[in-house]
């Protein structure tokens, strides 16, 4: 959008952490006389919320290590104010108003602006539970969270703990958990732990969780949670199929799932999509001109369906922030979309993926084929080799990648990010087949497992007609 570098523009952005803070930076160099204010509603910014895990199990002992950068560090070096607990809870885009809650205050207070960045984040799904009174349920999205369930385990010591969903939080904590000697049950909806990806991947990790003495139970949801006087929630109450049960815990926590935090958008023209994320244009705009909006509260283009979606990943949160950040103050970028890679370490396991799975590819109506095999990650004279196993998704008709998924305790992670580069650019199993992939004894095979499952399918799709 056009915009001239010496006015002294209001631009607000709301959310500081990683979209926020990539967004407020950018616009900063290339506004350099612009008014930017970051609105953050809780009392930290500039943190890695996916190391928050290893704060529970003692990996990371200082809370303090997670944090990138102060709001000092905004204020003096970048002249970008930061406004602590200063939490959005409505906006008015006709008028440029944001009404402000604080907590220094009953009453919201409003904020003007010329331009807006909304980089509000996400929010854990509400499973009906209210836990402002419960004192051993606890949420886990943030560093207040962290902090409050770290200070719970040190002062009460729970020796049995509930954790409800089975994706990436709630098996990383369940880990966490298990390290620092807490037994750990997982309640998971679905039949399946990890619902993104194939059978033949999760099923390893959830045969590694159970022999790691973690009760998985599948197929079941989290009902009630029944306190005491004293607020402690002892009992929690689980639905199967209608099927009512109890079980005993000291501590719960609720992580099935995220959904775009975008409540304070209700009563606007500005369109949401999936899971309640704003839809933009390509270049992060909404509907306003003046709002662009990015990070976990925003859609992002999947690149192998070309459909907006929701896929919340610290990669491209840094980079449509930084994205909006350079549009709202004169660029002309645009996101290109993302294919959804994503791994966790979990339990020693490399767990990846990216792209698109079987049934979703069916859905959609593409003549899918998946492969499956499984492959060492070095040579297995030398050491230490371990098993990776591959599912592989291609279109038939097109021989295009649609999506891939990893996991081993060696060599998984790094490898999806050649597939991640072969969606990209729309490569066939040909080419990737065909891969001049690097060699050594000690770090991969002659024929690295990329190659290897792209020669699997050609064998396998040859073998068939349509």
């Amino acid at each position: 959008m056009y915009f001239n570098s010496s006015e002294k523009e209001n631009i607000i952005v709301i959310g500081g952490n990683v979209s926020g803070l990539a967004a407020a930076s950018q616009a900063r160099r290339n506004a350099p006389d612009a008014v930017i204010t970051v609105l953050e509603s809780g009392n930290y910014i500039s943190y890695g919320t996916c190391g928050l895990p290893y704060f529970i199990s003692g990996i990371i002992d200082n809370i303090d290590r997670l944090f990138v950068y102060t709001p000092k560090f905004f204020e003096e070096e970048r002249k970008i104010k930061i406004l602590l607990n200063h939490k959005v809870m409505q906006l008015n885009p006709q008028k440029r108003e944001i009404f402000i809650q604080t907590a220094e205050s009953s009453e919201q207070k409003i904020l003007n602006y010329d331009k807006l960045i909304i980089c509000s984040g996400a929010v854990p799904f509400d499973l009906g539970i209210d836990v402002s009174k419960l004192v051993n349920v606890f949420f886990f999205r943030n560093v207040k969270d962290a902090l409050g369930l770290k200070n719970f385990i040190k002062e009460n010591a729970p020796k049995k703990a509930v954790i409800v969903g089975a994706g990436s939080i709630g098996l990383l904590m369940a880990e966490a958990l298990t390290a620092i000697g807490i037994k750990v049950t997982v309640l998971e909806k679905a039949q399946k732990i990890f619902g993104g990806f194939e059978n033949e991947i999760s099923s390893i990790l959830q045969k590694n969780m159970s022999a790691e003495g973690i009760d998985l139970i599948l197929g079941t949801s989290i009902a009630s949670a029944l306190s005491e006087d004293n607020n402690l929630v002892k009992r929690i109450t689980t639905n199967s199929e209608g099927i009512l049960n109890t079980t005993e815990t000291d501590l719960v926590i609720l992580s099935a799932g995220i959904r775009a935090n975008t409540d304070f958008l209700k009563g606007t023209s500005i369109e949401l999509g999936k899971s309640g994320a704003i839809k933009t244009s390509p270049k992060l705009q909404t509907a306003y001109s003046n709002i662009y909006a990015a990070g976990d509260c925003a859609c992002a283009k999947n690149i192998v369906t070309g459909k907006y979606d929701f896929i919340p990943t610290a990669n491209n949160a840094a980079k449509t922030g930084r994205i909006a950040g350079d549009n709202i103050t004169g660029g002309d970028i645009i996101f290109p979309g993302s294919a959804g890679t994503t791994v966790d370490q979990i339990f020693g396991f490399e767990i990846a993926k990216t792209g698109i799975g079987f049934d979703e590819a069916i859905d959609l109506n593409y003549n899918a084929v998946k492969i499956t095999g499984s492959y060492s990650s070095h040579a297995k004279v030398i050491p230490g080799a371990q098993t990776i196993t591959a599912a592989l998704i291609v279109d038939f008709k097109t021989r295009k990648i649609l999506g891939a998924q990893m996991i081993g305790k060696e060599g998984a992670a790094k490898r999806i990010d050649t597939f991640a580069s072969a969606i990209t650019f729309q490569m066939t199993i040909d080419d990737v087949y065909m891969l001049d992939l690097s060699y050594s004894p000690g770090t991969s095979t002659v024929w690295d497992p990329v190659n290897k499952i792209c020669g699997q399918a050609l064998l396998e799709l040859s073998k068939r007609r349509f």
